[in-house]
C-alpha cells in the first residue's frame, strides 16, 4: 500500500513536471496550452483530466477509452405514489372525528402515522445525476459526476475537445 502511494505520488510530481516545462516551452514559443474546461472540480488539459472530489485525481488523455455518460435517474415522480399521499392525508382528517369519541389517544397515533405517510409519499424525489465512465488503465472508471446539468455539459464538452484534439 506505501509502495503504491509512492508511485502515484512519483507520477503526479512527473507529470507535473512535463506539464510544467511543456508550459514554459510554450509560453516562450508565444503559444498557450490549451485549457477546455475549468470548473469548479475539475480541469481538462489537451494531456490530462484533472477532477478533485475527495482527493485528487488525474487522468492520461490518452490512456482513456470507451468514454460514455451513464444517467442515474429515480423515476418520473409516480401518479400512484401522489394519489397514495393525498389518500392519507384524507384519512387523517377523517380518522380524528370517526376515531376520537372512542379513544384520544388511538386518534392521535392514527392521524399521526397517517401524516408521516402523507410526507413520505408527498415529498419531492432526487434530482437525476450523471456520470462520465471510461476504461483507464485496464478498468472501467468513474471519471466525473455531477447533479448540475450545467456543470455536466460543461465537462462534457470540454472533454470531447480533448479527446478530439489527442487524436488529431
Amino acid at each position: 500500500m506505501e509502495e503504491e502511494s509512492r508511485v502515484k505520488s512519483h507520477l503526479h510530481a512527473v507529470l507535473l513536471l512535463c506539464a510544467t516545462r511543456e508550459g514554459v516551452q510554450a509560453r516562450e514559443e508565444g503559444w498557450e496550452l490549451p485549457v477546455f474546461y475549468r470548473g469548479p472540480r475539475a480541469v481538462i488539459t489537451h494531456h490530462v483530466v484533472e477532477v478533485s472530489r475527495e482527493h485528487r485525481r488525474l487522468f492520461m488523455v490518452a490512456e482513456m477509452s470507451d468514454v460514455h455518460i451513464v444517467r442515474f435517474d429515480p423515476g418520473a415522480d409516480d401518479a400512484g405514489r401522489h394519489i397514495a399521499g393525498v389518500s392519507a392525508l384524507v384519512a387523517a382528517v377523517v380518522a380524528v372525528p370517526v376515531v376520537g369519541p372512542a379513544s384520544m389517544l388511538l386518534t392521535v397515533v392514527v392521524a399521526g402515522a397517517l401524516s408521516a405517510g402523507a410526507v413520505v409519499c408527498l415529498r419531492p424525489r432526487n434530482a437525476c445525476w450523471w456520470q462520465v465512465r471510461a476504461g483507464y488503465r485496464g478498468a472501467v472508471v468513474e471519471v466525473f459526476s455531477s447533479r448540475d446539468e450545467r456543470e455536466f455539459a460543461g465537462f462534457c464538452r470540454g472533454l470531447v475537445r480533448s479527446l478530439e484534439y489527442a487524436e488529431a
